[in-house]
This record gives structure tokens, sequence and C-alpha cells, in this order.
């Protein structure tokens, strides 16, 4: 048992409190809460023979809070805030499933699942939070989220959809301008134009790790474009303006299609793409989602 309810045990004692110290009235807290002014009174005594101090100094004509009531009015004020926002958010995403995804997995992979997404939740409305970096995600306000790692996300619940697997790919005009195919070697690769990702916090590959892999150093040249996100990598890339990294299987579709081709080897890593959620036994509406993912990775 929680040791609130210990010392309280009648939490409706602390919201008759919290109206009272508010409006400095015991009389104005009991209309504000459809209570009469000895009700009021009456609970606030309790509160104090519970607590085993004086909240208010009571004179002949009016009653003022004591040191020791300010200070309980502040926590009690503060706690009541945060129940009330908690309950807010709640009425907010009532009805709704809000699913947090990189830019470039929403466009690659979500988007073009939509239809499916949406029939395995069922009555649900499907909510899209885009978001760069997991810090976005610190502090909730989600009830799934797809996300790149090793496994290991703080106070979240992971099930791996799919590793990381790379490959280069180019516009087929690209490749062939540079000779460039599926057979080439990563020496073959270095020598075309890149289009990078802003390597700076994010969790994925990039062109410096892929080369690694090979033992070359990525050579910084003067000048490089990092673009924000994923999606404007693979825009200039179909562009035919350079050989982007291609993350399966987000670029499945556009090799399949023709838009793009892989010009050389891929890589796999140690992370993963995982569908996260708050530790715990996921929602019936996660659990099916999770479900119909992994069978469609």
């Amino acid at each position: 048992m929680r040791a609130l309810i210990r010392r309280v045990d009648r939490i409706q004692g602390l919201a008759v409190f919290e109206a009272a110290a508010r409006l400095g009235s015991f009389t104005a807290a009991g209309n504000e809460l459809g209570m009469s002014q000895p009700a009021v009174t009456r609970q606030i005594r309790e509160l104090e023979h519970r607590l085993g101090i004086d909240l208010f100094v009571r004179t002949a004509n009016r009653s003022q809070l004591s040191d020791a009531g300010r200070r309980l009015r502040d926590h009690v004020s503060a706690g009541f805030d945060a129940i009330e926002a908690g309950l807010a958010e709640l009425a907010d995403h009532a009805g709704t499933f809000v699913l947090a995804v990189h830019p470039g997995i929403a466009q690659a992979w979500v988007v073009p699942r939509l239809d499916q997404i949406n029939e395995v939740l069922g009555d649900l409305d499907l909510r899209l939070w885009l978001f760069d970096r997991d810090a976005e995600l610190a502090g909730g306000g989600y009830d799934a989220a797809i996300r790149v790692g090793d496994g290991t996300f703080p106070g979240q619940t992971a099930h791996l959809l799919f590793p990381e697997v790379v490959v280069p790919v180019a516009a087929p005009a690209l490749a062939d301008e540079y000779g460039l195919s599926e057979h080439s070697t990563a020496d073959d690769v270095y020598r075309a134009p890149f289009v990078h990702m802003d390597d700076g916090d994010h969790p994925w590959m990039t062109w410096a790790d892929w080369l690694d892999d090979f033992d070359i150093t990525l050579r910084r040249q003067p000048g490089r474009v990092l673009f924000h996100n994923y999606p404007m990598v693979l825009q200039r890339a179909l562009l035919g303006h350079g050989v982007a990294l291609g993350w399966r299987p987000l670029v499945d579709e556009y090799i399949e299609g023709g838009a793009l081709q892989v010009v050389g080897p891929e890589v796999r890593s140690h992370r993963g793409y995982y569908i996260t959620w708050p530790a715990g036994r996921p929602t019936v509406a996660v659990e099916a989602l999770t479900d119909w993912l992994i069978s469609a990775a």
C-alpha cells in the first residue's frame, strides 16, 4: 500500500484541502465542491488529525494556512496538476493509436501499408508521429514506436522486426555512368558521388560505417551536403545525383520497380528495426499491430 493511502486514508480530504487553500475560504471551497461549509471544516480537521499537524491557523473570524499548510498546498497542487495533465492526455488520445516512426521508415515502409495497419487497429484512428531522434520520445505520448537500435531501449519493451541490412543504391542512369552493378566492389562504389544522411547522433549506419566494413576510410571532402532525413536522401538518389545507402526492406519497392538498383555489396550491422512500447504487457492494439508488422517484415 502506498504511504499516501496509509497517511491520508481518504484522498477526497486532499481535494477539499487544495480547494480551501487555493480559494482562501472554507465557504468558497464548499461552493466549488458542492459541499456545505461545515462539511469542508470536518474534512480538513480529519486530514489534520491523520497527519498530526495543523494546516490552518484559526482565529475568531478567519482561518489562514500555517507554514506546514503552505508546504502541503504546494505539493498537492503540483500533484493534482500532473494528474490533470495525464487525464487530459488520455482524453486527447481516446480512440486514437499514436505510432511514432522515423520519416524515412514512414515514407518507405509504413505509408504504403496504411490500409492494412488501419484494418489491424480496427475502430482506432491512426496518428503518425514523425521523429528524428530518440530523445524526442522521452516524454511519452505514443502507443508504440518503430525505431533503430541494438534492442536496448530504457523503459521500453522491444521486439525485433528486421535486422539492419544496408546496400548502396543508385538511379539506373548514374549506375551506367559509373559502370556500377550489384556485382561492383566497395572500391568501385567509392569512385561515385555519395548522397549523405546527417551522421550526427543518429543510430543508423553511415557511409563511414559501410566503407569501414571493407577497410576503406571515408575521406571527408569539403562542400558535402548532409540531408536531415531519409526521404530527402532517397529523392536525391532517385534524381540521379549520387549513390545512397539503402536499408532493406525499406528500399525494396524502389528496386523492384526499377527506380533504383543495387550497385554494391550489402552490409549487416548489430542493430535492427524494433517496435517498442512502454515497458509492460502490451495493449490489445499494440499486440495486434506487433504481430502484423512481424508477419509483414
